[in-house]
C-alpha cells in the first residue's frame, strides 16, 4: 500500500470555480490512462473496483468562490494505492522514463514535477507505505483515535447519509474493503464482527463538525475532526479492529473516498499527533495558510 503526494505545477495562471472536487478524481484517471488505458477504464467503469483514494488539491489560493492557480506556485495532491504494487510501479516508471508528464484539471494543464513517496521527503504525515502482512500483525491496541481530515459520511441509500462515525459503520466498511483487496492469506471472516462492535467498542470522546463540499450538480455534507474509541472484549477482536483502523489511512472511510472524502489519520493509545487537515481549505483562510506552509516546507 502506498500513500504519496504528487507535486503539480500549472502551465499558466488560471482561475476556476471551487466546485472542482470531482476533477482531481478525473486527473488521476487521466494520469493512469497515459500508461495503462485498460486499467484506467476499469477504475472508472467497474462497479466496486476502487483500490485508491484521492484528496483535494492543496497549496491553492481561494477568493470569492474561485480557485486561483499560479504558474510559479506548485500545488499538491495526495493519492493512495492499495490494489497491489503494479499500479505504483507503472506510475513510477512513467514519471521517470517518459519525460515531461502532464495532466489536466478540467481545461487546465499541470505538469507533474515530483512524487513525494517516503516520509523523509514529507513533513505533513500524509506519505507512507506498508504491506498487508505488516498491518495484519500490528500490536493490538485498546484505545484508538481517528482524525477525519476531509469531509466524511456514510451512505444509507437514497441520498441519506450518517454524519457520525458509529463503530459498526466504520469498521464494517473497512473490513469490506480489506477483504476486497487483501491477499488470500490476510482475509478475515466477518462472522461475529458486528456483535463485537456493538458490545465491546464505545466512543470515549469526539470533537466533530460538519463541512460541505461542492460538486457540479449537488453539495455533499460530511464531518471532520476527531473521535476516540476504547475496545474491550477479546484480544482477537481488538487485534482486528487495530489492523482495520491502521488500514483506514490508505483506504479512507465511508462515501466517495475516490472523490476527496474520507481522508483519515489514526493514532493509538496516548500518542499525540498534530494532523494537517485536507478538508477543503476554501472554507477558511487560516486552514489555507496552515496546509500550504506545511506542504511547502
Amino acid at each position: 500500500m502506498h500513500s504519496v503526494v504528487l507535486k503539480l505545477c500549472p502551465e499558466n495562471d488560471s482561475t476556476i470555480p471551487t466546485k472542482m472536487s470531482h476533477q482531481t478524481h478525473a486527473l488521476v484517471l487521466n494520469l493512469v490512462r497515459q500508461f495503462n488505458s485498460g486499467l484506467s477504464a476499469r477504475l472508472h467503469d467497474e462497479p466496486g473496483y476502487r483500490p485508491f483514494t484521492v484528496s483535494l488539491l492543496r497549496g491553492l489560493a481561494f477568493s470569492r468562490g474561485h480557485v486561483m492557480l499560479r504558474r510559479s506556485r506548485p500545488c499538491y495532491l495526495r493519492i493512495t494505492l492499495f490494489g497491489g504494487d503494479s499500479l505504483w510501479q507503472q506510475l513510477c516508471t512513467h514519471f521517470l522514463e517518459t519525460g515531461p508528464v502532464y495532466v489536466q484539471l478540467g481545461d487546465i494543464v499541470l505538469r507533474l514535477t515530483g512524487i513525494l513517496s517516503t516520509p523523509d521527503n514529507d513533513q505533513t504525515g500524509w506519505v507512507s507505505s506498508t504491506e498487508w502482512r505488516t498491518l495484519f500483525t500490528l500490536q493490538t491496541r485498546r484505545s484508538i483515535t481517528l482524525h477525519f481530515a476531509s469531509p466524511t459520511a456514510f451512505s444509507w441509500g437514497d441520498r441519506h447519509f450518517v454524519l457520525f462515525p458509529e463503530p459498526f459503520l466504520l469498521w464494517e466498511g473497512l473490513l469490506h474493503v480489506w477483504n476486497r483487496y487483501a491477499p488470500a492469506c490476510c482475509k478475515v471472516e466477518r462472522q461475529g464482527l458486528r456483535d463485537c462492535l456493538l458490545r465491546n467498542v464505545r466512543v470515549t470522546k469526539c470533537s466533530l463538525h460538519t463541512r460541505t463540499l461542492e460538486y457540479p450538480k449537488y453539495t455533499q455534507k460530511g464531518f471532520v475532526g476527531t473521535c476516540s474509541y476504547v475496545i474491550q472484549g477479546s484480544n482477537s477482536c481488538a487485534s482486528l479492529l487495530t489492523t482495520l483502523a491502521a488500514f483506514a489511512y490508505y483506504a479512507g472511510i465511508g462515501y466517495k473516498t475516490t472523490m476527496v472524502m474520507g481522508q483519515v489519520r489514526v493514532t493509538f493509545d496516548d500518542q499525540v499527533n498534530d494532523v494537517v487537515l485536507l478538508d477543503g481549505a476554501h472554507v477558511g483562510a487560516g486552514g489555507n495558510i496552515c496546509i500550504t506552509s506545511a506542504l511547502e516546507r
